[in-house]
């Protein structure tokens, strides 16, 4: 095997514990566990999640949230993206929760229901992303004709607002603010109603706007979304958050340049002095070249990648091929072919066909 993804679930669970630690007593958790869980398996880590302090769960679509159904989850599962009314039959089928941003998708989920039980659903509202989302100015006039559904019951209220750390801190309040205020309406009507704005960056950056819920997926994997929080902490990050995933790769073979040869393809990279190269069987069909989550590393010309070999930067040479990168080990002593080299690949944009090993390392 000359690469794979290492988890380490025990660091998944730790994380969880520690989110839950911070939030108030009375504040619901859901786990985002969308896109595989960012890479990390859905069906593990909704299963470390719920069993850590996690309430419910959190998915981009109904095909994911079927996924986790059929592997036996019983716990609710929130789709965060507002479902087409062709996809009712099967959200009522595997018991899923809609979020709903459109009157005539609850119209037709309200003529599909039969009994006495309502179906739940989430309100979305958009302060500024414009994806999705009931507009702020209509959601007064919006809820009271859903309240008249007899079938439907409205669990909870979500926003997602255009907050990007530190640009807009002032703006974010101001929007976290209307949204309360559009919730507390709705709770005149129905006081059990959920509000929940808080995603990972609000949590860290905005920790009194936890409201009644937080939807968490970034800190879960060990991912601060902003420096903000390390800024009011002085560089102290929540207790026990670490990052749980890593990818490796092998390397396959080690060739040497002299200096003013030309090397690649195309002949496009020229040595500037005599170079030591390794290549490692990993390339852009595995994520290598989606722009990683750690932004010091760039995805354009100008800019470098690097790996880690031995604790030590190797950088990249050239563009990543098809299924190959060489790597500058110059300044790297005793690497050898078969020695592991760990990159820096964006967690959700790594191939779903690199194997994935989990360990439980103490932590």
């Amino acid at each position: 095997m000359n690469k794979w993804i290492e988890i380490n679930i025990g660091q998944i669970q730790n994380n969880v514990k520690a989110i839950k630690k911070i939030l108030k007593k009375e504040t619901k958790f859901m786990a985002v566990v969308k896109a595989d869980a960012y890479g990390h398996g859905a069906i593990k880590v909704s299963n470390i999640a719920l069993r850590n302090g996690a309430d419910l769960l959190g998915v981009l679509t109904v095909d994911e949230a079927i996924i986790l159904r059929k592997a036996g989850i019983k716990a609710d599962i929130v789709i965060l993206v507002p479902s087409l009314s062709d996809e009712i039959d099967t959200i009522k089928q595997y018991h899923i929760i809609p979020t709903v941003d459109s009157f005539d998708f609850l119209k037709s989920l309200n003529k599909k229901i039969t009994g006495n039980k309502k179906y739940p659903c989430y309100l979305d509202i958009d302060f500024g992303l414009k994806r999705w989302g009931i507009n702020p100015n209509d959601f007064q006039n919006f809820f009271k004709k859903a309240s008249t559904l007899k079938n439907i019951k409205i669990l909870a209220i979500s926003t997602h607002i255009n907050y990007v750390p530190p640009k807009n801190m002032t703006e974010a309040e101001e929007k976290l603010s209307q949204f309360k205020k559009l919730g507390e309406f709705a709770k005149t009507l129905f006081p059990d109603i959920k509000l929940h704005a808080a995603n990972s960056s609000i949590l860290c950056d905005f920790p009194h706007w936890q409201l009644d819920m937080v939807r968490v997926g970034n800190l879960m994997y060990g991912l601060y979304p902003s420096k903000i929080y390390f800024e009011k902490t002085k560089g102290a990050p929540i207790k026990g958050i670490k990052r749980p995933w890593k990818f490796y790769s092998k390397i396959i073979s080690i060739k040497t340049a002299s200096k003013g040869e030309s090397l690649g393809y195309s002949s496009e990279y020229i040595a500037v002095k005599r170079m030591k190269i390794a290549t490692i069987a990993t390339g852009y069909s595995d994520g290598l070249t989606m722009e990683p989550t750690d932004k010091s590393i760039k995805l354009s010309s100008g800019f470098s990648y690097w790996a880690i070999i031995n604790g030590r930067k190797a950088p990249f040479i050239g563009k990543s091929g098809i299924c190959h990168t060489l790597l500058d080990i110059s300044n790297i002593p005793n690497v050898k072919v078969g020695d592991k080299v760990l990159l820096t690949v964006r967690r959700t944009g790594a191939s779903l066909r690199i194997p994935k090993i989990y360990t439980n390392n103490k932590v």
